[in-house]
């Protein structure tokens, strides 16, 4: 999160500077596995052949009992009511910067959610955490959790990155009568001098290398997880489509994290693994993306364009209004289909990713 989007005041950074010359503020570069929480649910869980996933960062930060966000209580609040109208219809979603204690427990407790969403994985270990939640209307089989080893430099504790333990959750869904994994991730932010300039966080940012490490680990993990079976990962990638970073994951090889970043995208690969879902549309674009990797055997369809969701203001008791977080809220609905069926009735049954229609 960008220093000056940070409102933190002088006792917390006088706190936070304490913990740092103690050495106790750095997030754990280990963690626990989560635990997959389940609410009986009123009704029956039924799983179908699509899955609809939204991606949420909430703008939650909040280090040591200190808000550096706006009002998160009452935008955690507004995310229950929106997901529990269940308009539009979401099976998993995946939250990052879930990082106040209070307002995560809230969310997770919320009685209006345990029929949509009974069940939950929250990480969320001490010092930190990682500020990852999935709630999920389908059955989840197993989840796993991995802190990435480059966490930033814990000096600069203004950031905010290095005390957060960034790292990425995985669950493993049922979806009729097939397993599939689902990856929420966030990497670390970019504090270069002008974030806006084309090119800036490539080059000028001091946290790159540290993106860079992220990016390859998790290509990484997930390789070793799940082989060459299909997932979907989505999170705040903390790059845009003109980053290199961006064309760095869509690669079928990455290149070696030892090559200079500046030359390292020359040759890229000409055959890509991973299609990000919202490409040609407007969603996303932005830090946060929906990103669809096919299997040997099965293959991701979009069936609707990713869209922002859930962009109504949030009313404030004090009669001011802001937005729900300072990142858009994703949502995309897919399908798999058997890689030699492209005839599959769930390739024609809807938009693809190409299609802009909502």
């Amino acid at each position: 999160m960008p220093f000056d989007r940070i409102r933190a005041s002088a006792p917390a950074l006088l706190v936070l500077f304490l913990h740092v010359a103690l050495g106790t503020a750095c997030a754990a570069r280990e963690t626990e596995s989560p635990i997959i929480e389940f609410v009986e649910p009123a009704a029956e869980v039924r799983s179908e052949g699509a899955l609809r996933v939204a991606t949420a960062n909430m703008w939650g930060v909040s280090v040591l009992g200190f808000d550096w966000a706006r009002e998160i209580d009452a935008r955690f609040e507004a995310l229950a009511e929106r997901l529990a109208r269940n308009e539009p219809r979401i099976d998993v979603v995946l939250i990052q910067e879930a990082w106040k204690d209070s307002a995560r427990r809230a969310l997770l407790t919320d009685p209006r959610l345990a029929d949509r969403f009974p069940y939950r994985v929250d990480i969320a270990t001490r010092p930190g955490g990682a500020g990852l939640v999935v709630l999920s209307r389908i059955p989840l089989e197993a989840a796993r959790f991995h802190r990435y080893r480059a966490q930033g430099n814990c000096l600069k504790f203004w950031e905010g990155d290095c005390l957060s333990g960034k790292g990425v959750a995985f669950v493993r869904a049922r979806i009729g009568d097939r397993s599939v994994w689902i990856g929420n991730t966030h990497l670390i932010a970019c504090y270069a001098p002008d974030e806006t300039a084309p090119g800036s966080c490539d080059e000028d940012d001091p946290n790159g290398l540290d993106r860079w490490h992220q990016l390859e680990e998790l290509r990484q993990v997930i390789s070793d997880l799940v082989g060459d079976d299909p997932i979907l990962v989505a999170g705040d990638f903390n790059f845009t489509r003109s980053s290199r970073y961006y064309a760095h994951m869509q690669a079928s090889t990455p290149e070696s994290v030892g090559t200079p970043m500046k030359d390292s995208m020359a040759d890229a690969p000409g055959r890509f693994d991973w299609t990000e879902a919202g490409e040609a549309t407007d969603a996303g674009g932005g830090l946060d993306f929906i990103w669809m990797r096919s299997g040997k055997d099965l293959r991701w369809h979009a069936q609707r364009p990713v869209r922002a969701i859930f962009e109504e203001p949030v009313e404030l008791p004090s009669g001011e209004s802001m937005p729900l977080s300072d990142h858009p809220i994703l949502a995309g609905e897919f399908c798999l289909v058997p890689s030699e069926d492209p005839g599959h009735a769930c390739v024609s049954s809807r938009a693809s990713t190409r299609d802009p229609s909502p």
